[in-house]
């Protein structure tokens, strides 16, 4: 709590409050007396009652010192600041280094995702500015609040899920890396996919696929799994994946490996993934 509170700030004052001297609830509506020398209201029991300051203040969050603060252990200039996508909601980061990977990846925050409005305006954003292959999103919200729906080529991860262990709203970018490497969620579902199609978890077992093409596969199978419409045509799958016309088939395209008939079906020029 005393860590959140460096973060708070005034932001003017309340115009109304409860009673203090009538014994309910009704708000009733302050104002200035220069012969008290400050707020208050008038009371038909008590006459005029005072209204100490601290009943009026209204505070917000500064959220550029908070991103600072969240950030800290990434390697970002002291003179960056954040890009508002999304007043008080979205921010772009830039691109920052996670430990084990060699390119940077793009990194967001954003607050109140499990907002039905907040979640439309981020889907807009994602539409309108799309991942370059994988972007990853830390929410402020909780995992559980987070929306099911799958989001290609982003990882939305929960601040409280990869914190570090002395500062929760520190991000650990260690824990961070390794969550975005194994495509760890908190879900039942039989398959899960890493949000740059780099892996793909089937029943517990996990394949990786070090190939831009062969994760563009497996994202647009994923994709049309997660949909519920799981069979796709096998040659616009392959189209899509920019395969030359000489790889024509699943298994060519999956060459020097077997393991893909453990998770893709294939019949009649259609494919999709299977638990």
């Amino acid at each position: 709590m005393l860590q959140s509170l460096r973060h708070i700030e005034p932001d003017g004052f309340e115009t109304t409050t409860t009673s203090l001297a009538d014994h309910d609830d009704t708000p009733v509506t302050i104002a200035w007396s220069a012969d008290q020398g400050g707020y208050g209201y008038f009371s038909a029991g008590s006459g005029w009652v005072p209204v100490p300051a601290d009943r009026l203040g209204v505070f917000r969050v500064n959220f550029p010192n908070l991103l600072k603060h969240v950030l800290q252990q990434f390697d970002l200039p002291s003179h960056a600041t954040p890009t508002t996508l999304l007043a008080d909601s979205i921010w772009e980061v830039g691109e920052v280094r996670l430990p084990g990977r060699t390119k940077r990846v793009p990194l967001w925050v954003a607050r109140r995702l499990d907002d039905p409005k907040v979640w439309a305006s981020f889907l807009e954003t994602v539409r309108l500015r799309p991942a370059p292959g994988l972007r990853v999103v830390l929410s402020f919200s909780p995992t559980d609040r987070l929306p099911a729906q799958v989001l290609n080529g982003h990882a939305i991860i929960s601040i409280q899920d990869v914190g570090h262990h002395q500062d929760s709203l520190v991000v650990d970018p260690d824990i961070l890396a390794a969550r975005v490497i194994s495509g760890a969620v908190l879900t039942d579902a039989l398959i899960v996919m890493a949000a740059d199609g780099a892996s793909l978890t089937v029943r517990g077992h996990r394949y990786a696929f070090p190939g831009s093409k062969q994760r563009a596969i497996i994202r647009h199978l994923y994709e049309a799994w997660a949909s519920g419409n799981a069979e796709c045509s096998t040659t616009e799958v392959l189209e899509a994946a920019d395969y030359s016309g000489s790889v024509n088939t699943i298994a060519k395209a999956f060459s020097g490996r077997t393991d893909w008939h453990e998770f893709i079906k294939v019949e009649q020029g259609r494919c999709w993934l299977f638990a």
